[in-house]
């Protein structure tokens, strides 16, 4: 484990948790979670994830109609897998993805559904993704099959060296009683391997310093 990493993923864990908890710790319904029943804190979720680009133009809020009331959803999450989120992306991409429904909208499905299950689900990320390839011992840019693929990898690594290595550092470091538990260190896991990802790039240089500029204040 590179502790420069590891120290970088939770400190930008504990300021996404800090502005997101609500989403992430909400214990009602799906369809009560502020991701989906509150119309501005879901745009602010979509820009700020960088996924609103994701979905074509004019159909952002019937997306999150959709989601809200969608039984299939509620399935989706309730699958440990992942193949019917795979599935559920399918049915919707023709309608809500871009060039004409062509172009996978995954992106923005997984990470709606990391935000309402962080304890399961992580999101399909570019950065993330090359991370991930290189930990695993693969090319870079190595492909995953599909979204199953590429949940069952991370849970290979959660449960491998580096995801004990993880746990117990943020166990050692926690500040808050969620940092202890697997939820927020999945996320701290998902962060690394975006860091991970980003090595040898120009966005590596912004996030450090960003980073760095926000650890004075601790959380």
């Amino acid at each position: 484990m590179d502790e420069s990493l590891a120290s970088r993923s939770l400190s930008f864990a504990r300021f996404a948790w800090k502005d997101w908890h609500d989403f992430f710790e909400h214990q009602g319904p799906v369809c009560e979670n502020p991701l989906l029943a509150n119309s501005s804190r879901y745009h602010s979720f979509l820009t700020k994830w960088s996924v609103s680009r994701t979905l074509r133009s004019g159909v952002h809020e019937k997306f999150r109609e959709t989601l809200r009331t969608s039984e299939e959803f509620l399935r989706a999450l309730n699958d440990d897998s992942g193949q019917m989120l795979e599935e559920l992306e399918h049915e919707l991409r023709p309608e809500f993805g871009t060039r004409g429904g062509t172009k996978r909208i995954i992106s923005v499905v997984s990470k709606v559904a990391t935000f309402i299950r962080p304890e399961r689900f992580v999101a399909w990320d570019t950065f993330a993704r090359r991370g991930m390839n290189r930990i695993l011992g693969r090319g870079s840019y190595s492909q995953f099959s599909d979204y199953p693929h590429y949940l069952r990898s991370f849970d290979i690594v959660w449960n491998g060296d580096l995801g004990r290595e993880i746990r117990a550092y943020v166990t050692h470091n926690a500040i808050q009683p969620i940092e202890r538990e697997p939820r927020f260190q999945r996320r701290v896991l998902d962060l690394y391997h975006m860091e991970s990802g980003r090595i040898g790039t120009d966005k590596a240089d912004k996030v450090a310093r960003f980073v760095k500029s926000h650890s004075a204040g601790g959380n």
